[in-house]
């Protein structure tokens, strides 16, 4: 006789095994995740959805009509866990824990509104001035540990290779991190004005919104204003 206990293990452990190897989901009924290859073991995708659908309200997944998980060649090119493009998003599929796959679908989901919404965010130019005067603070915190900031320019807002190859190659976000404490949620914020959207609106659904609004109160304000004006 199979021993009650043994034969619940059995069923709970086959019942796993299966939502690992299921390859579609879908967000709220509506977005598709497709997995391409297969997930880490200890990935579920079943609780990432279900975490997601907790965290973040419906309609601020209005610009994403899918999720691929798998193997992406802009992934690959530009050393990224995930992107957003037309609609969708694109994430590297050998990501090791669900939390690794709920933070990049957050922070592209926030690229998804920037792309669509743009105006809206930084028409008024606030975001874009609490950001320049924190990356001129940066600047002169790196000038006063001795480290060369002549050729770059901080005072761009948009993406650029040399200023993102020089915090993430040249210093090292480790070594950044005690530099951006206070200023940043973290190292990657400071990149460019649409990284610091997105790790901001990261921190707010993920991490701790008083923080946020003690050090960035612009780019909260808005993010509130983003959520109530949808509802």
């Amino acid at each position: 006789m199979i021993d009650r206990s043994l034969l619940e293990q059995i069923i709970r452990e086959s019942s796993q095994r299966a939502k690992r190897k299921r390859k579609e989901f879908t967000i709220f009924h509506r977005v598709g995740v497709s997995i391409l290859n297969e997930l880490a073991s200890g990935v579920d995708m079943s609780l990432v959805v279900d975490k997601i659908e907790k965290m973040l309200p419906m309609h601020l997944l209005d610009e994403i009509d899918e999720i691929f998980i798998g193997s992406f060649e802009e992934n690959d090119e530009r050393a990224l866990e995930a992107h957003y493009e037309s609609g969708a998003i694109y994430i590297t599929g050998d990501l090791p824990t669900d939390l690794d796959y709920i933070e990049n679908i957050v922070h592209e989901t926030a690229h998804s509104i920037e792309s669509a919404r743009g105006l809206e965010i930084y028409g008024d130019s606030r975001i874009e001035q609490e950001f320049l005067g924190k990356r001129r603070r940066l600047r002169d915190t790196l000038k006063s540990h001795g480290i060369k900031t002549t050729n770059l320019d901080f005072e761009d807002p948009e993406y650029s290779p040399e200023l993102d190859s020089f915090f993430y190659k040249s210093i090292g976000y480790e070594n950044l991190f005690p530099m951006t404490v206070g200023l940043f949620v973290s190292p990657y914020g400071a990149t460019c004005l649409g990284e610091y959207f997105a790790n901001g609106f990261e921190e707010f659904f993920m991490g701790d919104r008083e923080h946020l609004k003690r050090i960035s109160p612009e780019l909260f304000m808005k993010i509130v204003e983003i959520i109530d004006n949808d509802i």
